[in-house]
């Protein structure tokens, strides 16, 4: 544990797990055991408690001391920490503890993985899943695992589920209620949002965005992964004057050519930044003894090979910094992963393909997930909520577990509820055209706009980004493509 971060465990018990842990605390009955590397904010006021446990800022005030204390003086029950967690913006999970009943929530993505269990074994929640299989000697249950193994490992499962049936994950828009051992959806928005423009967003995000940036390079040695993509422009722009030797770099990935546009791009874009601090990488070989390493502290397939060989590539070169990256604007503020497709077919069977899992378990739990959106209330629709639970909550949230095993703090600048929130309220067939990303690179480096995006050289591609029904019939068409290729791999068909 020495080497991690993000990483906590709490229990009734007082003995953990067989890995020690450097703080412990105690909060509504329950005892809290963190690594030393992440700060933690705690306060008590008559017989109520909230711990702040990883790195937060209020998005508008730009306050990032005392939130424990400006939390509970704002508050009086867990609906209303959750209103006031909506302001927050960072890497964190929020306990709360009052005479009702002690409570978690993550960050608006979970970036930090909260997992819990959901049985009559004793209570349990923590940042990584192993720790409650070791302590309970669990096994997988066989229909939750074949659905485990009905995609690739470096996809996700659905809803909240693991492959073992005394596991759940806390995904974004939920909080945790450990007496009841369950999850309870709060809603972003129960009237349905006033449209603004592209414009609008980035105007009212753009302060939030600095207040998160800043807080990042005030307390880590910033990176800034670069390429092509509008991702990561947006996310230089808004670091490169906060960091005038700002670190950018880019891994070489297998699908790029000599002259591929990921790996000239970066070096124009600096010239116009006026920084010069790029290195380009290859993907490191991963020894044996390494692989074994983590295959002991996650698990045997229990992470995506291939988000840890990006890692290891990084710590190689820039140790535990920590690198900014951009996937959330991507995923919310670019509709990356289903453009302007209309709502009547926001289905589960559409959101199975996007899962990448090809099992009719998959379907089921989706419809589930549809079905507690659907009365919960909530008016922001659910492709957005897919990118932000699933892709981003579950998806992102297992490289999110390795790096924070290794002790690297990989952060996101547009983590927040409030920004998420007002991008949801631009026409996706506005964010679709990387609106919001030129018009926040306006407010802070129009000059990195003089540098094209990249430009998709697959015609197929291209066609099927055309149009709105031809991207959602392209979608079913490349999920049973590759479904087949899938079972072939695997000796099936």
């Amino acid at each position: 544990m020495t080497e991690s971060i993000f990483s906590f465990f709490l229990s009734k018990e007082t003995n953990p797990t067989e890995y020690p842990f450097e703080n412990s605390f105690e909060i509504g009955g329950y005892n809290l055991f963190t690594d030393a590397k992440t700060p933690l904010d705690y306060c008590k006021k008559d017989n109520r408690e909230l711990i702040v446990f990883g790195y937060a800022v209020d998005v508008f005030s730009g306050q990032s001391k005392n939130l424990a204390e400006t939390i509970l003086a704002n508050t009086k029950n867990i609906d209303d920490v959750i209103g006031q967690e909506k302001k927050l913006g960072g890497k964190y999970v929020i306990f709360y503890a009052d005479k009702s009943g002690t409570y978690c929530v993550g960050d608006a993505t979970g970036s930090i993985p909260v997992f819990y269990t959901a049985s009559d074994c004793d209570f349990i929640c923590c940042s990584n899943p192993k720790w409650i299989v070791d302590k309970l000697e669990l096994k997988t249950d066989r229909y939750l695992q074949s659905i485990r193994d009905s995609g690739p490992l470096n996809q996700a499962m659905p809803f909240d589920i693991t492959p073992y049936k005394e596991i759940l994950q806390l995904i974004p828009n939920h909080y945790l209620d450990f007496s009841k051992q369950n999850s309870v959806r709060f809603i972003n928005s129960a009237e349905k949002q006033k449209a603004i423009s592209p414009e609008e967003a980035a105007i009212i995000t753009a302060p939030m965005i600095d207040n998160i940036a800043k807080l990042y390079v005030d307390k880590f040695d910033v990176l800034c992964p670069l390429t092509s993509g509008r991702d990561s422009r947006v996310v230089y722009a808004y670091l490169k004057d906060k960091c005038p030797d700002l670190r950018t770099y880019t891994i070489w990935q297998d699908k790029f050519a000599n002259d591929d546009q990921d790996w000239t791009v970066p070096l124009e874009l600096i010239k116009k930044g006026k920084t010069d601090n790029h290195k380009q990488h290859y993907k490191e070989e991963i020894p044996a003894e390494t692989k074994a390493d983590m295959d002991a502290l996650l698990g045997i397939d229990g992470y995506p090979e291939d988000a840890f060989v990006l890692s290891v590539t990084v710590q190689k070169h820039y140790g535990n910094s920590a690198a900014i990256e951009g996937d959330i604007i991507g995923q919310v503020g670019k509709c990356s992963l289903h453009r302007d497709i209309p709502l009547m077919f926001a289905t589960p069977r559409y959101f199975r393909c996007k899962l990448h899992n090809y099992s009719d378990g998959a379907r089921r739990y989706l419809k589930a997930w549809l079905d507690e959106i659907k009365n919960s209330g909530e008016k922001v629709n659910p492709f957005d909520l897919f990118s932000v639970e699933n892709r981003l909550g579950v998806w992102a949230t297992q490289t999110h577990l390795i790096r924070n095993t290794m002790g690297m703090p990989f952060v996101n600048i547009f983590n927040s509820r409030s920004i998420i929130y007002v991008m949801t309220a631009v026409d996706r067939a506005e964010r679709m055209k990387s609106r919001i990303h030129i018009e926040l690179i306006k407010l802070k480096a129009p000059e990195l706009l003089d540098v094209p995006f990249e430009q998709e050289h697959s015609g197929i591609v291209n066609a099927a980004k055309s149009n709105k029904f031809v991207f959602y019939f392209a979608s079913f068409a490349k999920y049973y493509i590759q479904k087949r290729k899938f079972h072939s791999d695997k000796g099936g068909f």
